[in-house]
């Protein structure tokens, strides 16, 4: 029995070890440096300020507007995203003509990278040269123009607009995958009791496919919290800090400042919200299923 016990463990021991090395010891390393005042070379040369960091964080108003621009952000891209992504799911799933094409058409936006999407609406929604307000100006919709990534009304939107284009893909996996288990024995009896498209979708698919819409909750809320790379690319935050997100901020205090210990506090409070959240919508989703 102690023989297969030690066998087990060296069977997960590299993974332990990978996860120690590249998770666990990175996690415990930036907690302790976000106590610290340091320039990331030498951590000698760092010096315990306590929770300085925190409270110079939470009094930054740039900080406290990127926080609130992240979650009305992540309210918005998961409310499209799963709206879009179940409302193509059931078009799919209905095997309408050309609908292997449309499958690879929903997720080709996927496999892109984000630099790609980044500079193609970049190109489109670009105040003087940008595809939209050529666009506007040749059917004669002048007045409709607007400096768009240039107004703080509707920067944020044009990046939500991207963000939702590129991930709305990966819902249509999920749903799919989702649909996938639903028995068809349920969809048939549906039909027998005279259920039409809405009232399935509502009362039968919707339902039963809770779990999967916890699975994209968790992991949209965890992706809306370390977005970066496309606000970067179309707005690098501005104009006016409009479009600032919390890891925007840690990058211009680690990289331009050069002050880790307050990136490290940064990334600190990211992963406590990120696990608040998580905590939450599983609490909720659970709280559901005792009442039933």
């Amino acid at each position: 029995m102690k023989k297969n016990k030690w066998t087990s463990f060296i069977y997960v021991a590299p993974a332990l070890f990978m996860v120690g090395i590249f998770l666990v010891y990175p996690i415990i390393f930036n907690l302790i440096t976000s106590f610290s005042k340091w320039k990331g070379l030498n951590y000698k040369n760092a010096v315990f300020v306590g929770f300085q960091n925190y409270l110079y964080i939470m009094k930054d108003p740039i900080f406290l507007n990127g926080l609130k621009n992240c979650l009305l952000f992540m309210v918005l891209t998961l409310f499209f995203q799963m709206s879009i992504g179940l409302f193509l799911t059931v078009l799919l799933n209905m095997k309408l003509f050309g609908y292997k094409l449309l499958e690879t058409v929903y997720f080709f936006p996927v496999v892109l990278s984000s630099v790609v999407v980044g500079y193609s609406f970049l190109n489109i929604f670009e105040p003087n040269f940008g595809v939209l307000n050529k666009v506007l100006a040749a059917i004669g919709l002048q007045q409709f123009q607007r400096m768009w990534i240039g107004e703080t009304k509707y920067a944020l939107a044009a990046i939500l607009i991207a963000n939702v284009y590129q991930w709305s893909g990966m819902g249509i996996i999920y749903y799919r995958a989702g649909i996938a288990n639903i028995s068809l024995e349920v969809y048939d009896a549906a039909k027998i009791d005279g259920a039409g498209f809405w009232r399935t979708l509502f009362n039968i698919t919707i339902p039963l496919l809770k779990n999967t819409h916890i699975i994209i909750l968790l992991m949209g809320t965890i992706g809306c919290l370390k977005f970066f790379d496309l606000a970067y690319i179309m707005t690098s935050g501005g104009p006016a800090n409009s479009t600032e997100f919390p890891l925007m901020y840690l990058y211009r205090k680690f990289m331009r400042e050069s002050n880790s210990g307050v990136a490290s506090a940064v990334a600190i409070i990211l992963i406590i919200i990120a696990t608040i959240l998580s905590i939450f919508i599983l609490k909720v989703s659970s709280n559901g299923d005792k009442r039933k």
